[in-house]
């Protein structure tokens, strides 16, 4: 860590980023059906865990196969909260 976020995280003002053990599995999905963002909603699966904890997500097309576009309409990483509430929603 550099000396100025050295200084800064002594201070109070930031902390160290920490990883999480994963609470959801590869493979797991989850559909969006609220908000303004368009582009956001649809089901999407996560694909990478390793960052817990946010996650590697793909779009899945209306196919029902994974998006191969990079761009962030179809490849975003989802914080595991939004997660959750997404989820929560489905169930309602």
């Amino acid at each position: 860590m550099s000396a100025s976020k050295e200084l800064y995280a002594s201070m109070g003002w930031s902390e160290p980023k920490k990883k999480e053990d994963p609470i959801f599995k590869v493979g797991q999905r989850f559909t969006i059906n609220y908000g303004f963002q368009k582009n956001l909603k649809g089901t999407w699966e996560i694909i990478n865990v390793s960052d817990s904890p946010h996650y590697e997500c793909v779009k899945i097309l209306k196919n029902g196969k994974l998006s191969k576009e990079e761009n962030l309409n179809c490849k975003r990483h989802f914080y595991v909260s939004f997660i959750k509430q997404a989820l929560e929603h489905s169930k309602l």
